[in-house]
């Protein structure tokens, strides 16, 4: 039996099914509502979907910038910054597990000032747990504030492995950058 009229019949759109119990017979016009209906759901989750992930993009670029400031690499050697700007340069960097050990040096004293380092591993697993032994390479920023106007030459140096003998020394590197403040 129907719950509304107690009976089934064609005019309420319902018929009987094997069983004895009411069941609803679907027009044409209702399954093309349904199907708009499910179609205006999917959309709408597709469009929040996408605005989660570009947000979460955006705020990573945004982040970004703010603690790299612009981003340099062995390409660019030489970069005109503004006074209080933040910058970065990049190297390659093979992880301590392998021996590269890189520091920083700009001459002349008090255009720039050194404000971190980090490795930041290629690896995912890297990222998240740690180095593994034997791995942990990526990229090693440098992060620089310009404090006052003036040019300086950066020097980034990978001491490979201590630079305790002449192998070691042989596969160390310098990189060097010409940093105009303005």
């Amino acid at each position: 039996m129907c719950a509304t009229s107690g009976r089934c019949s064609h005019s309420d759109r319902r018929s009987r099914s094997l069983r004895g119990q009411c069941t609803r017979t679907w027009r044409p016009a209702d399954i093309v509502s349904a199907v708009i209906s499910v179609r205006r759901v999917v959309s709408i989750v597709v469009v929040v979907a996408v605005l989660a992930v570009a947000a979460a993009l955006g705020g990573a670029l945004i982040r970004r910038h703010v603690v790299y400031g612009t981003v340099l690499d062995a390409s660019s050697p030489s970069v005109t910054v503004k006074v209080g700007d933040r910058f970065s340069l990049k190297v390659p960097d093979r992880g301590p597990s392998v021996g590269d050990r890189w520091s920083a040096t700009a001459e002349p004293d008090g255009v720039v000032t050194l404000v971190g380092d980090e490795l930041i591993s290629n690896s995912l697993s890297d990222r998240l747990f740690g180095p593994s032994i034997g791995g942990g390479g990526g990229k090693h920023y440098f992060r620089f504030d310009a404090e006052r106007a003036g040019q300086v030459t950066v020097t980034l140096t990978n001491c490979f492995q201590g630079c305790w003998d002449e192998r070691t020394r042989a596969e160390s590197t310098t990189v060097t950058w010409t940093v105009t403040v303005s």
